[in-house]
């Protein structure tokens, strides 16, 4: 019987990638596809075999699991593919996709530190109770109920997206913290008290971000 190839899911801490260092350094070598975004991938091609694939992921989610479908139906087992993505690719991210498309036998999973985690690593409080949503998904917005949240956005306009679909189900936002680049050299953390509308939020804001903030039910909010 063949043996298939093995397809390895690897989070990347924000920092970035260290290819001299497990797992990585024991994957490449080997991966004749490697997928990711532009800013994990582009540091390899280099010193990467010539033959080896690189795709990259954009807003192309079906054509990657396509390819890496077939990736599996044709290559030997000893060849592999390495998708990296931030932080845990089963949270919020490109392993859920994969995960329900592909055998789980032909699936490694090997998870980094979360982007919720490292937030609230910086705001220094904990998370254990706090929901979770993303608005990654153009299909898909979060139920959204009364609470302490933590928000995936989708670039600079996602904190303004995230604020008018609080603000226009009635509920208040009674504080705010947007983060930006965690982890990386443009690191920024931002306070706001009430927000009353989403055009209060900065114009400056760089597409690699999330907030965490605090809803409150529909009559609790003052003006």
């Amino acid at each position: 019987m063949k043996r298939t190839a093995t397809i390895y899911i690897v989070g990347v801490e924000p920092e970035g990638i260290d290819p001299l260092r497990a797992p990585l350094s024991g994957l490449l070598e080997k991966a004749r596809l490697v997928i990711g975004g532009r800013r994990h991938i582009d540091p390899l091609r280099e010193g990467m075999d010539p033959k080896t694939e690189f795709l990259p992921i954009t807003s192309n989610i079906p054509e990657i699991v396509e390819r890496l479908k077939h990736f599996v139906a044709t290559e030997d087992s000893g060849k592999n593919a390495l998708v990296l993505a931030t932080g845990d690719p089963l949270y919020y991210g490109i392993g859920t996709p994969i995960s329900r498309s592909l055998p789980p036998d032909t699936l490694v999973f090997m998870p980094a530190t979360t982007l919720v985690q490292r937030a609230f690593a910086l705001l220094r409080e904990p998370w254990d109770k706090v929901r979770v949503g993303s608005f990654h998904s153009k299909n898909e917005k979060p139920e959204i109920v009364p609470g302490r949240w933590a928000f995936y956005t989708g670039g600079s306009m996602g904190p303004s997206e995230v604020c008018s679909l609080i603000l226009n189900k009635k509920f208040g936002i009674s504080t705010m913290a947007l983060l930006e680049e965690i982890g990386m050299e443009g690191e920024r953390v931002r306070h706001f008290a009430r927000i009353t509308s989403a055009s209060e939020l900065p114009t400056d804001i760089k597409p690699l971000n999330m907030v965490v903030l605090t809803i409150e039910g529909a009559g609790n909010h003052g003006s």
